[in-house]
């Protein structure tokens, strides 16, 4: 995932900072727990669980010391959000119109 660009107006990159600051004034720089899995999408942890174990959380996670679980950058899933909602080639083909 290439966060390096800060293109203020590329879309992905202005929509990504709009989510970052709402993200992290909820949740700091960190998102862990139920945060983290509502932030990506899931409805429980147990599901975050299953996409982890198959492969398909596409948001590097990662474990702290002497803490249960997986975190994630507030910074790395906005901007993730940012991409799978603006980006073409991320979105899911649906057969139907885009959903707007």
């Amino acid at each position: 995932m290439d966060t390096s660009t800060n293109d203020p107006t590329d879309p992905i990159v202005a929509l990504s900072r709009i989510l970052f600051e709402e993200l992290r004034q909820q949740h700091g720089s960190v998102l862990g727990g139920a945060a983290l899995y509502k932030a990506l999408g899931f409805a429980s942890a147990a599901a975050l669980r299953q996409a982890r174990r198959r492969g398909l959380v596409q948001v590097p996670l990662f474990r702290m010391p002497q803490r249960r679980g997986v975190y994630a950058l507030t910074n790395e899933v906005a901007f993730w959000l940012a991409r799978a909602r603006l980006d073409p080639s991320c979105r899911a083909s649906s057969g139907g119109p885009p959903i707007e």
